[in-house]
């Protein structure tokens, strides 16, 4: 009777797409829910207001502009992945430390976007209110949050 072959280490290419699938989908969830459904900011509301008509019509712009933004980090995570799956027979990685690579790209996400936006470049701050700060020192640490969770999940994993 053959002994079962070791499970394969994981490869960089499986947590690069992780990394990038969770960064992408992160920003399609801020896209969604903060932007669209409830409307506490736009991609540059801290720049330009959204009081008038024109002032919305150039926020729903620049939040299209991030939207694409992102939709090119999720396809290029797609992209990784495929070419990862094409050179390995079998996935690397178990099912929960990919997922845990998925939150630290969703956790990155949030870091990018409050050091980025919210910090240097003042697009934005998670919700246009006098009290912002409460706001964006919570979305932070849920970014810290989230890697945490994903760390948890991928520490076990062997390291290739």
């Amino acid at each position: 009777m053959e002994s079962p072959k070791p499970f394969p280490l994981p490869t960089k290419a499986f947590k690069l797409a992780g990394f990038l699938l969770g960064f992408g989908l992160g920003g399609f969830i801020d896209a969604i829910v903060l932007h669209m459904l409830l409307q506490w900011h736009h991609m540059i509301s801290g720049r330009v207001s959204m009081d008038t008509f024109v002032g919305l019509q150039k926020n729903v712009v620049g939040d299209g502009v991030f939207s694409a933004g992102m939709w090119l980090v999720t396809v290029t995570g797609l992209g990784v992945l495929w070419r990862a799956m094409q050179r390995t027979p079998v996935v690397p990685l178990t099912t929960p430390a990919f997922i845990g690579w998925i939150l630290i790209g969703w956790g990155g996400f949030h870091l990018f976007d409050s050091i980025v936006f919210h910090g240097l470049l003042g697009l934005h701050h998670i919700r246009q209110v006098p009290n912002f700060l409460v706001y964006d020192i919570a979305f932070f640490l849920i970014g810290f949050g989230l890697i945490g969770a994903g760390y948890l999940l991928t520490r076990n994993q062997a390291d290739a």
